[in-house]
């Protein structure tokens, strides 16, 4: 069967630092993957680079067993910051690729309604609170009804109940939508709780690799996402990076 997505990135470079090393990934369809490591690893290089935003390497990505060169609709993006414009409503911001039709394309509504926000369609983005103005990031990256959705820390801006029901409305939406997740974040935490699998890079690599067991709905305080979230520390540590 053909993966979702598989990439691999033989080199990438910064001048002459090098940021991705031989780096290899698959994605199953409907599958939610998390990346961690110490910053400068090149976790955000490779979400760019799967975007089609970074096309400076050597390597090639292949959605649903297609080559892509640069950006692609069935590949959706959230970045840590909402990055909302502030001169347009939440409605206008999550249609913005509607161009003309942002505004009253019904699929902005139904959006905003999974995502709790129907009632602020018509606000802008400075009367939002930070997990408001995230909620609407999300929905933004669901516009295009992409097969993949690629976020960067998404949630590393808010306080940690906000955090939690961000991470509860992204599980509940992937499963409505049948979206494929790939996640960076620093929190090992996070990666547990929300992830099939968890990849552990470095120095340009993929270090390890933890699957994740239990079954959906989790329970955070469980002692199999404990188990995980000690092996994901201990590779990191091996790593001399945490």
């Amino acid at each position: 069967m053909t993966a979702l997505l598989d990439v691999h990135v033989r080199t990438k470079r910064f001048a002459d630092r090098l940021v991705l090393d031989n780096f290899s990934l698959e994605l199953e369809a409907g599958e939610i993957v998390s990346l961690v490591g110490a910053s400068g690893c090149g976790k955000s290089t490779l979400l760019r680079i799967v975007a089609g935003l970074d096309r400076e390497h050597d390597g090639q990505v292949r959605l649903n067993g297609q080559a892509q060169h640069g950006i692609h609709r069935d590949i959706g993006f959230i970045f840590q910051e909402p990055r909302l414009l502030p001169w347009l409503t939440v409605a206008q911001n999550v249609g913005f690729d509607a161009d003309a039709r942002r505004a009253s394309d019904p699929h902005v509504f139904s959006l905003l309604e999974e995502v709790g926000l129907a009632q602020v369609a018509d606000a802008l983005p400075k009367a939002l609170s930070g997990g408001m103005a995230q909620r609407v990031a999300i929905a933004r990256g669901l516009f295009n009804r992409p097969r993949l959705l690629l976020l960067d820390e998404p949630f590393s801006a808010v306080d940690a109940f906000t955090r939690m029901k961000l991470q509860e409305l992204l599980l509940a939406i992937a499963r409505e939508h049948g979206t494929t997740l790939l996640l960076v974040t620093h929190d090992v935490n996070e990666a547990a709780w929300l992830s099939d699998r968890v990849v552990v890079m470095g120095n340009g690599r993929a270090l390890d690799e933890v699957t994740i067991t239990e079954q959906r709905p989790r329970h955070r305080r469980s002692q199999t996402l404990a188990d995980a979230r000690n092996t994901i520390l201990e590779i990191l540590e091996g790593a001399h990076v945490v």
